[in-house]
C-alpha cells in the first residue's frame, strides 16, 4: 500500500508571480512530486497577482513531464461544454495528466461578478454529467436539465487516450459527501484531522455502495497545511500567524474541540469572504485566536521529519493516499520542500 502513496502540492497562488508559477511547476516534477494543484480564482483575499489558474496548467503542461495537472474550480462561471473542450485540450498538450476538482463554489469568485450560484450541487451534478457524456460518446448527444440544455451536442476533441478526466470533490458536508460518493473520481477535502477523515470517508464508501459504484480506483486525497521545522515549537511558531485558514470553525467543534466563538465570528470562513469587505477580511483574520494551539497541531502535519512522517501515517491509517501539501508557511519553505523530496518521500515510497 505504501507505493501508491502520492504527494502533490498546492501553487504559490497567491504569491508567486506568473514566472514564478512556471519555475515552481517544473521544479516540483523535477523533485518528483505526483502532482500540482493551481487554485482557479478570479481574486484572493490577499492583495497578489491573479493569473487564470487553466492558463498557467496550460504553460505549465509544456515545461513538465510527468507531474499531474490539476486546479481546484466550480461549475458556474464557465458552461460544461467549453470546460470539457478546454480540458481535453490541456490534457492531450499534457498527454494525459489533467486532473479537476470542483467544490460549490466561493464568494470572491461569484458574488461581485454577478454569477448565480444557486442549487451549487446540483448543477454541478449536471456538468459532470455533461462533460463526460461529451468525452465519452461516439455521436451527437441530447441532454435536459435545471440548468444547461444540450441538442446534438459534440466535441472535436477528447481527452488523451483516455475516456475520460478524473473528477474529484472538494468538500465536507452530508450532501457533498453523498455525491462524491455517487459521482466523483476522487475526494479533495482542506483542513480535516485524521479522524474527521476517516469518518466522513466511511460516508463516502457508504454512499458508493449504496450506488453500485466501486471505489477500488478512487483518489482519496487532502490538502493539508504542513510546517516542518527543527522541533514542533520551531514548526508551530511560523503557522500561527495564519491560524485563521487553518482551521475550518465548524470542523473545529466536530473535532471535539468545545470553543467560544463569539456570535460576530460565526459563520464566517474563506469561502464566503470577499476583498470588497475589509471589515469582513479583518475579523476572518482575528478569528484564528479563537483556535487552541492542541487544534491546529491536530489539523495540520506540523512539527520535525519524525513528526511529520508520524502525521502522514496516521493519515493513511485515515484511508488517506494521496497528500496536497502547503508548505510554505514553514519556518525554512525551502528547507520543507527538499525534506520532502529527498527523505520524506522517498521514506514512504520505499517501504
Amino acid at each position: 500500500m505504501a507505493k501508491d502513496i502520492k504527494f502533490g502540492l498546492s501553487a504559490p497562488m497567491p504569491g508567486a508571480d506568473l514566472n514564478g508559477l512556471l519555475e515552481f511547476s517544473k521544479r516540483v516534477d523535477e523533485l518528483g512530486f505526483d502532482s500540482v494543484w493551481y487554485p482557479d480564482h478570479i481574486v484572493f483575499v490577499s492583495p497578489t497577482e491573479v493569473h487564470e489558474a487553466w492558463t498557467i496548467a496550460t504553460a505549465a503542461a509544456g515545461i513538465t513531464n510527468n507531474i499531474t495537472l490539476g486546479t481546484v474550480s466550480d461549475p458556474h462561471r464557465m458552461h460544461p461544454a467549453v470546460f470539457a473542450q478546454r480540458l481535453a485540450t490541456i490534457d492531450h498538450l499534457s498527454k494525459g495528466r489533467v486532473s479537476l476538482c470542483m467544490g460549490v463554489g466561493e464568494s470572491m469568485n461569484l458574488d461581485a461578478y454577478g454569477i448565480k450560484w444557486n442549487k451549487p450541487l446540483s448543477r454541478l451534478r449536471e456538468s459532470m454529467e455533461i462533460m463526460r457524456k461529451l468525452w465519452a460518446e461516439e455521436g451527437n448527444i441530447d441532454y435536459e436539465g435545471e440548468f444547461y440544455s444540450l441538442s446534438s451536442a459534440f466535441l472535436q476533441v477528447r481527452p488523451y487516450n483516455r475516456k475520460s478526466i478524473p473528477m474529484y470533490m472538494a468538500t465536507h458536508t452530508p450532501k457533498g459527501l453523498k455525491f462524491t460518493g455517487e459521482m466523483a473520481d476522487g475526494w479533495l477535502p482542506i483542513d480535516l484531522t485524521p479522524g474527521l477523515y476517516s469518518e466522513y470517508l466511511g460516508r463516502i464508501k457508504e454512499n458508493a455502495q449504496n450506488a453500485n459504484r466501486s471505489m477500488e480506483d478512487f483518489d482519496a486525497c487532502i490538502w493539508s497545511f504542513t510546517s516542518l521545522g527543527k522541533d514542533v515549537d520551531d514548526a508551530y511558531k511560523t503557522l500561527e500567524p495564519f491560524k485563521y485558514v487553518l482551521i475550518m470553525q465548524d470542523q473545529l467543534k466536530k473535532a471535539g474541540y468545545d470553543v467560544d466563538i463569539p456570535e460576530e465570528y460565526q459563520g464566517l470562513n474563506y469561502f464566503n469572504v470577499v476583498p470588497q469587505d475589509e471589515a469582513g477580511r479583518q475579523k476572518f483574520r482575528e478569528i484564528g485566536k479563537y483556535f487552541p494551539r492542541e487544534a491546529v497541531l491536530d489539523f495540520t502535519i506540523t512539527g520535525s521529519k519524525k513528526d511529520c512522517i508520524e502525521k502522514i501515517e496516521r493519515f493513511i491509517d485515515s484511508g488517506v493516499n494521496h497528500f496536497v501539501l502547503f508548505y510554505r508557511f514553514s519556518p525554512d519553505p525551502e528547507e520543507c520542500l527538499t525534506t520532502y523530496a529527498k527523505e520524506i518521500i522517498p521514506y514512504f515510497k520505499n517501504k
